[in-house]
Formats: C-alpha cells, structure tokens, sequence
C-alpha cells in the first residue's frame, strides 16, 4: 500500500532548551545542518543559536523568548527534514502549525533558509518591541466548553483546534490566568504554553502592516513540496507575507486539516517538532478503522538516535502493509 509522506512542522509551545542535543553531539549530519543555520542566524541575533540552545541554560528553564524560539524552532525543524531526506524519507507534502506554516515554506523551497530565518527573527523583534505581553493557554477538553461556560472565556479568543479533546485560547496575561484558576475550579486540565503574546487573536492586529511590510522584501517562489496549510485546512499553490500575516492572525484548524485529509486518503505523518505534539494530536483525529500512521522524530524524553533509527527501520513495512 502506498501512502503519501507528510512532514509536519510545529510552532510556538512545543520548544524547549537542549532539544536535538542529542542529535547535535552525535549525529554529524544533524550537526553539520544546525552549525549552517546557525551561521545564518548569528549576525542577526549577535550571539550563536547552538550557544542558546545547548551551552547557556539547563533543560529545565523556561525557553519563551520569541527571537530565540523562532529561529530555534526553524533551524531545528529543518536539520530535522535534512537529514530525514538524507535517509531517503522524501516528504509528499508538508504541513505547518502556526509558526510551522513558515517552516514548511522553507523546507517546500517557497522561501530560501537564510529569508526564513532573517523573517522569523525580524518578525519577533517586532513582537517583542511593540507587542503588549499575553498568554496562550492549552485546554484539555472539547471546544463546546466555551460555549457551556461562556463567562469564563469571555475575554479570550479561541486560537487553536487541535483535537475533539484540545483547544488553545490566547488573551491577556491576567485574562489566562483567570480562566485557568476557574477551569481548575472545575477540574478541567489546563497547560500554560511558553508563549508571550496572544497569536490566533485580534490582539496581534495591530502589527498587522509593520508585518506585511517586513515579509514584502522577500523572495517568495513557487514550492517544490506540495504545501497544506491549517490555516485553510487544504493544500495552497501561493505563499506571500499576507498568508503568513493570516497564519498568525488566525485560528489554527488543525483538527479539521487532518479530518479532511484522511477523508480523502491514507497517509504516512511524521511530526519534526521537538516535542512529538502534532504526532499526538493526529493519534487523536485518525478514525479506527484509518490506514494512515503516525510518527514522532524526536522528543523530550531522550533516545532520539534510536528514535530515528526505528523511524527509518519502520518505513519500508509501512509502505508496504496495512496498519
């Protein structure tokens, strides 16, 4: 059974310091992508990226500066493609969450590395100089909650739909906070993001123009990958600075994105993220009887190598039997 390749790209919440470090001290091909991009990012950072990442902070620290997550998470993401396509696992189609758009844009070849990284450092220092600090919250139950407790959530917005049983809501530091004390008065589970400013609302509105400003002076081409977007849950022939505008204007529809996929077809998805989260959600969405697997690259816990190796070892018996 043949079944298309699906790289996926996560954004902002799935990153942590030391991720890929593994990876870094003992796969020459990973390291020799991430000391690339790092050269690309250090001029504009004026420190290094592998220092941030893997030298200055222990793993237990929180990791939520946008200028640093933004390109951690690019560069990270695409040495994770790299040495994937090394391995002879071509990606079909890519797909990005949220700041995860972007990087499948780079990766399909719609934007060059060195333009990715000098947009996603740009558009932070944007954020992180003009931006009023918010919060961004990670619900675990159905999205109906906001419509049974309307006063609760009345003063956040929904941003993310990630499966029948996860929802992200962004607003104002105080406002998340509140609605995370009345959602653990109901016992319903809840997890703070490290994210600092509201994404998916109309908070972010007013950075509108200085945004699409910034992303007019790049060269964006057709991909050679095709590209699948949440924002739009289908697949899209045309990348410019107003669809990255939208992308984090936006709400994120993850859920319905894979819903209408697997409706069409069976998939193979690989999740690039550091953290496995978009391989949990799709574990989530995929109906019983669904043809289509899902796998995670590398994650929190450790034992990348092997993790890689049990991805390349699984592929063949993937492509060739059912489920």
């Amino acid at each position: 059974m043949n079944r298309a390749i699906v790289f996926m790209f996560s954004g902002q919440g799935s990153q942590y310091y030391h991720m890929g470090k593994e990876l870094y001290e003992n796969h020459p091909r990973f390291k020799l992508w991430m000391d690339h991009c790092d050269q690309i990012a250090r001029p504009l950072l004026q420190e290094s990226l592998i220092d941030i990442l893997y030298r200055q902070h222990s793993k237990s620290e929180p990791f939520d500066r946008l200028v640093h997550t933004n390109p951690a998470l690019l560069c990270l993401e695409f040495s994770l493609s790299k040495i994937l396509m090394e391995m002879d696992i071509q990606p079909d189609y890519v797909l990005g969450y949220s700041l995860g758009e972007i990087i499948a844009s780079v990766v399909s070849g719609a934007l060059s590395l060195s333009e990715g990284i000098e947009l996603v450092i740009e558009f932070a220092e944007i954020f992180e100089r003009d931006a009023n600090p918010a919060a961004m919250l990670a619900v675990i139950d159905s999205v109906n909650i906001i419509e049974k407790y309307p006063q609760i959530f009345r003063d956040c917005w929904l941003a993310g739909k990630n499966f029948q049983s996860s929802f992200v809501v962004s607003g104002s530091t105080e406002d998340i906070q509140n609605l995370q004390s009345e959602l653990d008065k109901k016992q319903i589970m809840s997890q703070k993001l490290p994210v600092n400013y509201a994404f998916h609302t109309q908070l972010v509105a007013p950075h509108e123009q200085k945004f699409k400003q910034l992303g007019a002076d790049f060269n964006f081409t057709p991909s050679r990958i095709p590209i699948i977007s949440s924002l739009k849950s289908e697949q899209i022939e045309h990348i410019d600075e107003s669809h990255f505008w939208e992308v984090l204007r936006k709400p994120v529809e993850f859920e319905q994105t894979i819903r209408n996929m697997v409706d069409r077809d069976d998939y193979i998805f690989i999740d690039l993220g550091p953290s496995g989260t978009l391989a949990t959600f799709v574990k989530y969405i995929l109906p019983a009887n669904s043809n289509s697997v899902t796998f995670e690259t590398i994650n929190q816990y450790g034992k990348n190598l092997s993790s890689l190796e049990k991805l390349k070892a699984s592929m063949p018996v993937v492509d060739c039997e059912p489920a």
